[in-house]
C-alpha cells in the first residue's frame, strides 16, 4: 500500500481530511516522504535543542509543485508516531518566502479528536507562543537544507483551501489522468 495514493478519495476533502503523520512533536529527526516507495525516510537530524514543536504530516492525494503531497503542521496536544492516520480540518496556511524567490507552503491542520485544538477555527486563535515556535522550527529546518527563509506569513482558511484545491487538482492531473481544461 502506498499511503499517498491508496487512501480512499472521500477521506481527503478540503473541509476535513486524513493526514498521515511524519515527524512527532519533540523529535529532532526530520522524516521526509518518498513518493515512489510510499514510505517515510530520514532526511536529516536537527540539533538536539531544536525539536519539532508540533507533529507534522502529509495530505494524501495532493501534489504540490515539487511533486510531493502537501505538508501540514498538525495542531495536536500529544506527540503522535510516524504514519499515524489522523482526521483533521484546516485552520490556515503558513507561507515561507525563501531567499531564492521560492515559497514553501504548509497547511495548518487541527486534529479533530483533540478536544483543545479542534476548537481552534482560525490561525488567529493559535497562541502567539505556538506560532513563534512553528516559525522558529520551520526557519531552522529550511536553513539545514540550505534554503534560507526571508519572511513568513500566516494566511487564513480561504488561502489554505485555495492551495488545497490547486494541489488536489495537480494530483488528479498527474496521477489520475484528469485532463486540465483548455484555456
Amino acid at each position: 500500500m502506498n499511503i499517498w495514493h491508496d487512501l480512499q478519495p472521500d477521506l481527503v476533502r478540503k473541509e476535513e481530511y486524513t493526514v498521515f503523520t511524519a515527524n512527532s512533536m519533540g523529535s529532532t529527526a526530520r522524516l521526509s516522504f518518498d513518493g515512489e516507495a510510499g514510505l517515510l525516510c530520514l532526511d536529516h537530524l536537527s540539533d538536539s535543542n531544536i525539536g519539532a514543536p508540533n507533529n507534522t504530516g502529509f495530505l494524501p492525494r495532493t501534489c504540490t509543485g515539487e511533486g510531493l503531497p502537501i505538508e501540514t503542521i498538525l495542531l495536536c496536544s500529544q506527540p503522535l508516531p510516524a504514519m499515524t492516520l489522523v482526521r483533521c480540518r484546516p485552520v490556515g496556511l503558513i507561507a515561507l518566502h525563501l531567499e531564492d524567490g521560492g515559497t514553501r507552503n504548509y497547511i495548518i491542520s487541527a486534529a479533530c479528536a483533540d478536544e483543545f485544538w479542534s476548537a481552534c477555527l482560525t490561525v488567529d486563535e493559535i497562541p502567539t507562543a505556538t506560532r513563534k515556535a512553528i516559525v522558529r522550527y520551520l526557519r531552522y529546518d529550511q536553513q539545514l537544507v540550505r534554503r534560507p527563509v526571508s519572511s513568513t506569513e500566516f494566511c487564513g482558511l480561504e488561502q489554505a483551501e485555495k492551495y488545497f484545491d490547486a494541489c488536489q487538482h495537480n494530483y488528479l492531473v498527474r496521477y489520475c489522468g484528469k485532463i486540465p481544461p483548455q484555456g
